[in-house]
C-alpha cells in the first residue's frame, strides 16, 4: 500500500505584497522566519508546504482545470454560470480567474525559492531539486496562461519587492536551467513511503513538456528517451484505474497530485476537482464543465476506422448509449437534462464515481473527492516521443511507440487502422492530434496541445464553437491581473490588457 505525503500548515516566513504572492499569514504553530529552518526536519517541512500548494482549490484542487479544460476544444459550460464567458473568451475581468492563477502559482514558487535558500545549510539536494521542479512548474504554467512576460521572480522576495515583467526569453532560461539542475539532484524513485516525491523522471518529463512548447523536439527526444530507458515505468493493464484511487504505487504515474482522501476539513487534502467533472449543483447537468462534441465525434472515428469501440470511450466520457452510470444515472438521462441539446456528453474521468457520496439524485456532495491527478503520465511520454521522433523524420519508428499505447485498449494497430497515418511526417502528426483525444482527454494536455499547434485560434470554432469569439492577436494569452498591475507600478500590461 502506498502512503500519501502529509500536507502540513507551515508560516509563510517571508512575507510578500499580495501583487505578487499573496501567502498564508496563519501562524498555527507558533514559528517565526527566526527560529524556523533550524533543522532538517524544518527543512523537510518546508518541502511539504510546497506539495501543499498543489493541493489549493485554484490549482489542482478544482480551478486548474476548469481553466485548461473550459479553454480548450475539449471544454465547455453551457449554464448561464461565471465559467460561461470564461470559455467565450468574452470574459472583461482579469482579476476573476487569472488573479487566482497568478496567485496560487506564484505561492508555489515562493515557498520553493524558500526551501531552496535553506537547502545549502543541510546539504540535502534532493530536496533542492524538489524545489526546483516546483518552481519550473508554477512558471510552466504562468507562461503558458499569461505568455512569458509575468513577473520575473529567481529568489525569495521581502515586502518592498517589486518584481519587474521578464523580457522576451528571460522565464524560460530560468525553467530550463531549474529543471536541469533537478534533473541532475533527483532519484530515480523514492521509498514506497514517500510516494509522490519529484523524481528525476518527473523533472525530464516537464522539461521535455517545456521544449514542447517551444517548438525544441530534438532536445526533448533526448528526454523522453531517457525517461523510457530508465526502466522505473510502465503502462498500467487497465487503462482506467489511472483515475481511481486502487491504494497500490502507479507505476505508470511520473508525478502525481498525492491527494488524502476524506482529510479533515482545515486541511487542504480532501478535494473539490470532482466536481468539474460531476455535478455539484441541483438540477445540474455535467458539472462546471462539459465535453465539447470534440472528444467523442474522436472515438467515433476511431470505432468506424476500427471496427470496434475503443473501451476508453466510457472512461473518458459520459453520453448516451454509455455502458457505464454516472452518479447512478444513465448517459441517456443526463442527455435530458443537457442544457445544450447539441451537447449531451460530460466527462467521466475523475469523476470519482466509486468514492464520492452521492445524495442520490445524482448530485455529489462537496469537498469528498481524494483521488490521485497524475500530472505526468507515462502513456503520454510515449506518445511525445513518437512526435518527437516524427518531427525528427524517423516516422517509421514513430509507429511503435503509438502502438503501445494503442494496444492497452484493445486497438488494432495504427498502420491497420489507418493506413495512411505514416505516409508523411503531416499526415503522422495529424492523426497522433487523434491518438491524444483518446488517450489524454480530460487531463490539461489538449489545450498546451492547441497551443504548440499553432491551433489556438479562431478557426478552432470548427471544433468548438465557443472560439467563434475567440480574438486572434488578443485571445492567446490572458490578461495580466488587474490588481497586481495596481499593486506594481514594474508590471507591463500584456497584449491581452
Amino acid at each position: 500500500m502506498k502512503n500519501k505525503i502529509k500536507s502540513i500548515y507551515i508560516l509563510a516566513l517571508t512575507t510578500v505584497f499580495f501583487g505578487c504572492f499573496e501567502l498564508d499569514q496563519i501562524d498555527p504553530i507558533n514559528v517565526s522566519e527566526a527560529t524556523f529552518w533550524q533543522t532538517v526536519d524544518d527543512l523537510n517541512k518546508g518541502v511539504i508546504a510546497t506539495y501543499d500548494a498543489l493541493q489549493s482549490r485554484d490549482m489542482y484542487g478544482q480551478n486548474l482545470h476548469i481553466l485548461y479544460s473550459g479553454l480548450s476544444d475539449e471544454g465547455t459550460n453551457e449554464h448561464p454560470f461565471e465559467f460561461n464567458a470564461l470559455v467565450r473568451f468574452t470574459l472583461s475581468d482579469t482579476n476573476a480567474f487569472g488573479g487566482p492563477h497568478w496567485a496560487s502559482n506564484y505561492t508555489l514558487i515562493s515557498r520553493a525559492y524558500q526551501v531552496l535558500q535553506n537547502e545549502p545549510n543541510f546539504n540535502k539536494p534532493e530536496v533542492a531539486g524538489q524545489a526546483e521542479f516546483m518552481i519550473a512548474l508554477g512558471y510552466f504554467n504562468l507562461v503558458n496562461f499569461f505568455g512569458e512576460n509575468v513577473a520575473y521572480v529567481d529568489k525569495v522576495q521581502v515586502p518592498a519587492d517589486r518584481p519587474f515583467s521578464a523580457e522576451n526569453g528571460q522565464i524560460y532560461t530560468l525553467m530550463e536551467s531549474m529543471l536541469i539542475s533537478a534533473i541532475d539532484k533527483l532519484p530515480l524513485s523514492w521509498p514506497v513511503n514517500e510516494y509522490g516525491k519529484v523524481t528525476k523522471g518527473a523533472a525530464q518529463a516537464l522539461l521535455a513538456k517545456h521544449y514542447f512548447q517551444l517548438g525544441r523536439y530534438a532536445d526533448a527526444e533526448i528526454l523522453l528517451k531517457a525517461i523510457i530507458d530508465s526502466g522505473q515505468y510502465s503502462l498500467l493493464p487497465n487503462f482506467a484505474d489511472n483515475f481511481r484511487e486502487t491504494g497500490e504505487v502507479n507505476p505508470e504515474a511520473i508525478f502525481v497530485v498525492n491527494f488524502i482522501e476524506n482529510g479533515p476539513t482545515n486541511e487542504t487534502d480532501n478535494n473539490r476537482r470532482h466536481q468539474i467533472f460531476s455535478v455539484s449543483e441541483q438540477g445540474g447537468a455535467f458539472g462546471d464543465i462539459q465535453c465539447t462534441n470534440m472528444i467523442f465525434n474522436a472515438f467515433v472515428r476511431e470505432e468506424t476506422a476500427s471496427g470496434s469501440k475503443d473501451s476508453r470511450m466510457d472512461q473518458t466520457i459520459i453520453y448516451p448509449g454509455s455502458e457505464l452510470t454516472y452518479y447512478g444515472l444513465t448517459g441517456d438521462v443526463w442527455a435530458e437534462a443537457a442544457p445544450n441539446p447539441e451537447l449531451l456528453t460530460g466527462f467521466y474521468k475523475y469523476s470519482e464515481q466509486e468514492h464520492v457520496e452521492n445524495n442520490g439524485n445524482g448530485t455529489a456532495l462537496e469537498e469528498d473527492g481524494g483521488t490521485d491527478y497524475i500530472v505526468l503520465r507515462y502513456a503520454d511520454i510515449l506518445l511525445m516521443y513518437a512526435e518527437a521522433l516524427n518531427a525528427g523524420g524517423n516516422t517509421a519508428q514513430a509507429v511503435t511507440y503509438v502502438d503501445q499505447v494503442r494496444a492497452r485498449s484493445g486497438r488494432p494497430a495504427l498502420l491497420t487502422a489507418y493506413p495512411g497515418a505514416a505516409g508523411s511526417q503531416t499526415a503522422f502528426r495529424d492523426q497522433l492530434e487523434q491518438e491524444r483525444i483518446l488517450e489524454l482527454s480530460g487531463e490539461n494536455w489538449r489545450y498546451f496541445d492547441l497551443r504548440r499547434w499553432g491551433k489556438y485560434n479562431n478557426a478552432q470554432q470548427v471544433e468548438d464553437a465557443n472560439f467563434a469569439t475567440f480574438t486572434d492577436g488578443q485571445d492567446e494569452v490572458a490578461g495580466i491581473p488587474q490588481l497586481e498591475l495596481d499593486t506594481n507600478a514594474n508590471l507591463k500590461p500584456n497584449q491581452a490588457n
